[in-house]
């Protein structure tokens, strides 16, 4: 019990680390490598006591007795990767392999009642984030398959931190894009469909009568104009994207009547959860043993995520600043310059334009490369592991080290942008969109 315990727990520190465990390594499977495996355990188990994923993104499993019939041919190349969850053996990756056991097991082949798997412990939430993390790279995936990629990527990361205590830095959503390789964008799509589009509007979704264009357009009508629209897509008519965000702009452009709102009227009642139900509304209300403010208390996980980063950025940059100006403050022109260096670092795309605006001031970095206040680095934008060609230069103007929740060993750097190349897109590049 205490090896297992150990194993979440290093688990759980790996992937609080750099992007969570570099994005769980999952980029390493795009390339068509084996899943990484380091420091899972080897076991030997009937492929009957392997339990497949409940909901695989991807649930095909095609070309099974072609496999099979390699297996015996040439042997299993590569062992099929297991999380074992409270006892529970699950397929991390693999689930055509153990398949294939399977049937050479019922084929009567003796020498597959007992297979060699690799394993690691793990939590639900940590084997949902690894389970999730390659199947956006392993195969194409549908627009539903995507949305509904997106929906359960986010709730694993939630229930992660809250769960395991897994620290996740930067906005969920762009977490999230770089998890499963879309754009924020996308992501924001499909966030919106999963939130607010009826389970009609889903369902053609799923059966690819609607594209993510039209689905997120949709998504922002009533629930009846929606299932008009989910009518029409079942019965095969030409539903476009185009002609539902029309439908949507003149609803907007002829919804010209607005509540109005006395300044002089300050009642809680407006705010409250209750408002609908209550009896004894008045516009005069100040105080009442019943209140629950409506907006706190129906905002979503991602919401309060959201929160809680922006209050730890804002202290943050405010931390930076105050020491940054008492830095210059101590320091007298005659003291003697010290050598400084130049640190070349990789950025991802999604924070390269908020560099250059300096809306993002600041780099959390592990300090393993000797940086030092007046050092500058050479910011290298990539996307798609690959370098873009875009650079930014930027001085480190302050180094804040060895401070309460900072992770032993890593350092934030106070940065001013100084130069950059290559213009800021503004692209929306949504994958499909022009077939919705």
């Amino acid at each position: 019990m205490q090896e297992k315990t150990k194993d979440c727990e290093s688990e759980v520190e790996n992937m609080a680390k750099f992007g969570i465990n570099d994005i769980l390594n999952a980029k390493t499977k795009a390339a068509g490598q084996q899943a990484q495996t380091e420091g899972y355990k080897e076991i030997y188990l009937s492929p009957y006591e392997v339990k497949a994923a409940q909901e695989n993104t991807h649930q095909k499993l095609e070309n099974i007795e072609e496999l099979a019939d390699s297996f015996l041919h040439v042997g299993q190349e590569q062992p099929t990767v297991l999380a074992r969850v409270n006892g529970e053996y699950r397929i991390i990756d693999g689930h055509r392999r153990n398949a294939a056991n399977i049937l050479n097991l019922e084929r009567g082949h003796k020498e597959y009642e007992k297979v060699l798997y690799r394993f690691m412990d793990m939590s639900e939430a940590m084997y949902e984030l690894r389970l999730l993390a390659g199947n956006g790279f392993t195969q194409e995936l549908t627009a539903y398959e995507k949305t509904r990629l997106v929906e359960r990527t986010k709730a694993a990361l939630i229930r992660a931190k809250e769960e395991d205590g897994l620290e996740i830095q930067g906005k969920m959503r762009d977490l999230v894009a770089a998890m499963i390789n879309e754009s924020s964008t996308n992501v924001a799509r499909m966030d919106a469909i999963n939130n607010n589009a009826t389970p009609e509007i889903k369902e053609q979704l799923k059966e690819g009568n609607l594209g993510i264009t039209a689905a997120y357009e949709a998504a922002k009508l009533d629930e009846d104009e929606q299932k008009e629209i989910a009518e029409k897509a079942a019965a095969g008519k030409n539903v476009r994207a185009k002609e539902i965000a029309e439908k949507v702009a003149e609803k907007k452009a002829g919804d010209d009547y607005e509540t109005p709102h006395p300044e002089s009227i300050t009642s809680l009642c407006y705010s409250c959860q209750k408002y609908k139900d209550c009896n004894v509304k008045t516009g005069t209300c100040q105080k009442c043993d019943q209140y629950i403010n409506k907006a706190e208390a129906e905002k979503t996980d991602e919401q309060r995520y959201n929160e809680e980063q922006d209050a730890i950025d804002r202290q943050t940059k405010k931390k930076l600043q105050e020491r940054a100006d008492a830095e210059k403050m101590e320091h007298l022109p005659s003291e003697g310059n010290t050598e400084h260096k130049q640190h070349e670092i990789k950025i991802v795309a999604s924070y390269y334009e908020d560099v250059v605006s300096g809306k993002k001031g600041f780099e959390l970095r592990k300090n393993d490369r000797g940086y030092k206040q007046g050092d500058s680095l050479k910011m290298l934008e990539f996307k798609d592991g690959k370098h873009t060609g875009r650079t930014i230069d930027a001085d480190i103007i302050y180094m804040l080290e060895d401070y309460t929740g900072l992770t032993e060993g890593y350092c934030i750097l106070g940065i001013r942008v100084t130069d950059y190349t290559g213009k800021v897109s503004e692209t929306d590049t949504e994958s499909g969109a022009e077939h919705e």
